[in-house]
């Protein structure tokens, strides 16, 4: 489809639209967000779904619209708009520079961002990194949802096992000094009930203290035939905010059990033959028995405490426990429309992480020069304790053999060998790191040079491997602000990867992905906010094992590179006295491979796989006239086709999809809000593609038409 087209469906789907905004009297931000001292013109004027500020964590909070590195900070009311399940869907839903992977399709959670991937489990939760989840992507935790676009580890850290592209930071929530008293239940088809709570409240003579204690039970099948999940989340956050000293404690619960949830075709990469048309997105070509469970409990402390000289120090700890243990099977095309389920195996994952900060913010003057400084220490500890059986030999087992796409006849559960160790190891990332921002000219232009030492340690405690590496990130960024609605930007930024461990236990230097980005943000007065950026980013390859094989060379080694070149635009509309609503993003990119190692062993040039040229996203509220309390919404998604593989001999489709929903909120006694809504309006049929290391595609069914409705109570 062309992207045209989209524009086409907006009118359309508008008029079977309806989606409200709360009583004129009262609005989300008013009871769920903090009130925030943000100078009034540095903002995005035309939107009020993005939070004015954001943690930059080495360059402490900014606000969103003058930082000088493409940033958005989408807020609980924005998050919740969505009604998505989860944060990787309602992010992708949001943001047109984002193609998420897993969320609702699947048990494993992450986004693309650039072209490159992000896990959910290298998120940050309240600056700490990797605590948010090994392979699930809850929401009841969540106040709000940074993402930082392109390279980011001098500014947000390391995770152990490395980041590029992207750095998501989770912001938990908090009580406002408006007590928050709310009760709901969703359902969403097939027949699955969630029903929630959120409380929190503000004690002492200057609501100095606060809790505040969210939770959801969803239990039932999905619009996906033999598709089930039982999901269990709840979120306690305790604050203390004083004069000087500023303090919170956080405690996160989730689990999710998935039956028939992930069926992932593998490695399409590897065929002689264009995928078939997707079948149906009520078809589930996976059986139920084939289920996972993701668990995840988490425990942190963060502070902030302001010392003489404006200089404040902050900083937290924080460990999470995660679990991951089912069963799962790879699916295997053999012709365009049937499949083999192989590799089928029973797993128990357990991952530990340990994350911890301190830094020191502070600000003074040279004359007419400003600085603003920070110092920073990180540090991030994971273990991995995996265990698998032995897979099933699919070839002595017929039921999973030959099985078509459109009529797949699934077969019986099979009985699992004993579970045996797979991995067991440590990997560790300290660092230390650096800035000073210097203004100019009345702040009017910006300069930051700093960077960050990073030392990665791993020992792998099966081979008795230990091995460490180390390397310094620099990051330079300029900002140049004429005016309070105008900001230009620039910025050379780097991410890390841990290398590659030899035979001999050497472990080869980080990979080090590179950015370079322009950009741009302008308030045309009250009514119009539109960004822009151009970028280019570049991330090495290694060679594999395979590739070893072919070429006298170790695995592990740096070989070429993957490179991604790519615009973005983004236009917020405040209409009609605030009334009608519309916003539109574009992403272009172009992602190429130059010598690079794929999977198969072989060092390739060609386009990256399974990464759309083109993603448009398109949104309008409109606030009915006819009826208080009314507003008429439609979303859309537009993602161009892409390739299986990288000479570009098969595609992967184009697909459009359109959702629609209802709000209404009134007033008996207490406030209710009623919201009925339809995903995937059109029913759409297509392949959510996923790009994997060394230029592997796959594809999952997309999700078929999905009804929900939401009945909440405010008292």
């Amino acid at each position: 489809m062309k992207a045209k087209k989209i524009f086409f469906y907006i009118p359309i789907s508008l008029s079977f639209s309806l989606y409200v905004n709360a009583n004129s009297d009262f609005s989300d931000d008013d009871t769920l967000e903090q009130v925030e001292v943000i100078t009034e013109l540095e903002r995005y004027k035309a939107t009020n779904k993005l939070k004015s500020d954001v943690n930059l964590s080495l360059l402490g909070q900014q606000t969103a619209f003058t930082a000088p590195i493409s940033v958005v900070n989408y807020n609980q009311q924005a998050i919740e708009q969505t009604e998505a399940r989860n944060i990787v869907d309602a992010i992708a839903k949001m943001d047109a520079s984002v193609m998420n992977f897993g969320g609702e399709t699947n048990t494993l959670s992450g986004i693309y961002v650039r072209g490159l991937q992000l896990d959910a489990r290298q998120f940050s939760v309240n600056g700490l990194a990797g605590l948010y989840s090994s392979y699930n992507s809850p929401l009841s935790a969540v106040a709000s949802a940074q993402l930082i676009k392109g390279a980011s580890t001098a500014t947000v850290g390391m995770d152990p096992e490395g980041s590029s592209g992207a750095s998501v930071n989770i912001q938990t929530k908090r009580a406002t000094d408006a007590p928050i008293n709310i009760l709901g239940m969703r359902w969403y088809s097939q027949d699955r009930a969630q029903p929630y709570f959120d409380f929190g409240r503000r004690f002492g003579n200057n609501n100095q203290w606060g809790i505040r204690i969210s939770g959801l039970y969803r239990d039932g099948d999905t619009a996906r035939e033999q598709f089930s999940e039982r999901n269990k989340e709840i979120a306690i956050g305790a604050d203390y905010r004083g004069d000087k000293l500023r303090a919170a404690i956080d405690y996160m619960y989730t689990k999710r059990a998935t039956k028939g949830g992930r069926a992932r075709i593998q490695d399409i990469q590897d065929l002689d033959f264009a995928l078939a048309t997707a079948p149906d997105g009520a078809i589930n070509l996976i059986p139920h028995w084939s289920g996972q469970t993701t668990e995840d409990q988490t425990v942190m402390a963060t502070f902030e405490y302001d010392l003489p000289y404006q200089i404040m120090l902050s900083g937290g700890i924080g460990h999470m426990a995660s679990k991951y243990y089912g069963a799962f099977g790879q699916i295997r095309m053999t012709d365009p429309q049937t499949y083999n389920i192989q590799s089928m195996r029973a797993m128990d994952y357990k991952i530990n992480t340990t994350s911890a900060n301190l830094k020191l913010h502070g600000d003074f003057n040279t004359r007419s020069i400003s600085h603003n400084w920070n110092i920073g220490w990180d540090s991030v500890i994971r273990t991995r304790d995996f265990k698998q059986s032995p897979v099933i030999d699919y070839k002595k087992v017929t039921t999973f053999r030959n099985i078509n796409i459109y009529h797949p006849i699934l077969p019986s559960a099979p009985t699992y060998k004993p579970l045996i160790q797979s991995t067991d190891e440590k990997v560790q990332a300290h660092s230390v790191a650096f800035a000073d921002t210097v203004g100019l000219f009345e702040d009017v232009l910006r300069l930051t040079l700093g960077g960050r030492y990073q030392w990665i340690k791993q020992t792998d405690y099966q081979s008795n491997i230990h091995a460490n590496s180390h390397r310094f990130s620099p990051m330079i960024t300029l900002a140049y602000q004429p005016t309070s609605d105008l900001i230009w930007y620039a910025n050379y930024l780097e991410d890390l990867e841990p290398g590659a461990i030899d035979e001999d236990g050497v472990m080869s230097k980080p990979l080090v992905s590179k950015q370079i980005e322009l950009g741009v943000r302008k308030n045309w007065g009250e009514q119009y906010t539109t960004t822009f950026s151009l970028y280019q980013l570049s991330r090495p390859g290694t060679i594999t094992s395979k590739a070893a094989n072919n070429y006298p060379r170790k695995a592990g080694e740096q070989q070429g590179k993957e490179r991604n070149r790519g615009l973005e635009f983004n236009l917020y509309a405040n209409l009609l006295n605030g009334h009608l609503r519309p916003n539109l993003g574009i992403s272009y990119n172009k992602g190429e491979l130059i010598d690079y190692a794929n999977y198969a062993g072989q060092i390739i040039n060609g386009v990256q796989v399974a990464s759309p040229r083109i993603i448009a996203k398109a949104g309008i509220e409109w606030d009915t006239p006819f009826i208080q309390g009314l507003t008429l919404n439609s979303a859309i998604q537009y993602y161009s086709s892409s390739y299986q593989d990288y000479a570009k001999k098969y595609k992967f489709p184009s697909y459009t999809t359109v959702d629609i929903g209802a709000k209404y909120t009134f007033k008996l006694q207490q406030q209710f809000t009623v919201k009925l809504g339809v995903e995937n309006l059109f029913n759409k049929n297509y392949w959510q593609v996923q790009r994997g290391r060394y230029d592997r595609s796959f594809a999952l069914l997309g999700m078929p038409r999905t009804y929900w409705a939401n009945v909440e109570f405010s008292f």
